[in-house]
């Protein structure tokens, strides 16, 4: 079986965001609605992506979906199982994700209660206890989209390299930049050895 191949779109410079979440607020809404904040802010054609750097907090009435779900093989598992923990207090050990444009988002969680047990899954949602200090990101020239996988039911992330409107993708313009700059550079250089 030959080996699949593997597509890494270049990337460009990231930018963070930084935002506070109070006791009561929402988890799950509130990302969302930071993630839209955030990318209304830049220009369509030079960024679609979010994610998630860092979060560190406490959270309570939290809702997972649990590992083991598939929407192409039904009965290969006892299915796509949520649990609310209603009456639990956790902190937050990690947070993982991904946003686009398109409302689209992908969200993991990962969280340690009283006795150091820790749980995580798919976020569904969860009120902040305390605090939820997060750390969001932006990838400069790239979109996030979420499309239809086959092999997984499921709409799956995809990362575009976004193209400036000279025709050039971001990453070619700053390499472009870079060699122009080491000639010029080197040009110099020679003209102060030969003189």
């Amino acid at each position: 079986m030959a080996e699949p191949t593997l597509v890494v779109p270049p990337s460009g410079a990231v930018s963070a965001h930084c935002l506070r979440l109070r006791p009561g607020d929402k988890l799950m809404p509130s990302l969302k609605q930071a993630a839209s904040i955030i990318l209304d802010r830049i220009p369509r054609e030079q960024c679609g992506s979010a994610f998630v750097i860092t979060a560190v907090g406490s959270l309570q009435d939290v809702t997972l979906r649990l590992a083991n779900a598939s929407r192409i093989n039904r009965d290969a598992h006892d299915g796509n199982d949520i649990k609310r923990y209603a009456n639990k207090r956790f902190e937050v050990v990690s947070l993982t994700g991904t946003f686009s444009r398109d409302d689209g988002c992908h969200v993991h969680i990962s969280l340690a209660d009283a006795e150091g047990n820790v749980v995580g899954g798919h976020l569904i949602d969860g009120v902040i206890f305390t605090t939820c200090e997060l750390v969001l990101g932006t990838a400069h020239g790239v979109e996030f989209s979420r499309e239809i996988d086959n092999d997984t039911g499921y709409k799956e992330l995809e990362a575009h390299q976004l193209v400036l409107r000279s025709g050039e993708s971001m990453w070619w313009t700053k390499v472009s930049k870079v060699l122009v700059a080491m000639a010029v550079i080197g040009i110099v250089a020679g003209k102060v050895r030969s003189r």
